[in-house]
């Protein structure tokens, strides 16, 4: 369960799902202020990552850095490893801020959608809510293992289909024409054309 209030976090925390901080809750390195915003959930580790956003990346704008090229235009979301470090080591829990901790909040359900996925995509879940008691916390470890399954299978149908996509191509090209390789492999020709289509350009 959540605890209350908010704790202090360290890049050497645990970081088991047991024990979070609420979502909402206000940080300090010291310097700088964040708002907590989600979790980021390991289900088969049972571990949640906490995730932020900065007041100033807020004030500042979406950005269109490289290092966030899979949510380009949006506000950056932080990892702990971003904001604890030399000269940081601690996130300190600091004075609430309804407005910031809105604006914060908005911002993550602003973020546009990745344009690809990278591999903790097929490892964790995102928390977006406080979870209340043990049975809330079960049950969305049991949803994230079947999410992360579900992801697994279309990673898996999304690459054997562009490999048959690609072969119905290279065959269309050893026929020499859409009709012929359309009554050879029994498909409808728009399927062959659409495949044409689809392949990657030759170097």
């Amino acid at each position: 369960m959540n605890a209350t209030t908010a704790r202090v976090i360290t890049e050497d925390d645990r970081f088991s799902i047991q024990d979070r901080s609420p979502i909402g809750s206000r940080y300090t390195d010291g310097d700088e202020e964040f708002t907590l915003v989600a979790y980021s959930v390991d289900p088969h580790g049972q571990t949640a990552f906490p995730l932020f956003i900065a007041d100033a990346d807020i004030a500042a704008g979406p950005n269109t850095h490289w290092y966030d090229q899979a949510a380009k235009g949006s506000i950056a979301l932080l990892e702990v490893s971003d904001v604890v470090g030399i000269g940081s080591e601690v996130l300190h829990p600091a004075s609430p801020d309804q407005e910031r901790m809105d604006a914060a909040l908005a911002a993550l359900a602003s973020r546009e959608e990745h344009a690809f996925r990278d591999t903790s995509d097929f490892s964790r879940v995102m928390l977006h809510g406080d979870l209340s008691t043990e049975e809330e916390v079960a049950a969305f470890l049991a949803y994230a293992k079947a999410e992360l399954e579900l992801r697994v299978a279309q990673r898996q149908l999304e690459m054997a289909s562009r490999e048959r996509s690609e072969l119905i191509a290279r065959v269309a090209d050893l026929t020499g024409s859409q009709r012929r390789a359309a009554r050879v492999l029994g498909l409808n020709q728009s399927t062959i054309s659409r495949a044409l289509r689809e392949r990657p350009e030759r170097p």
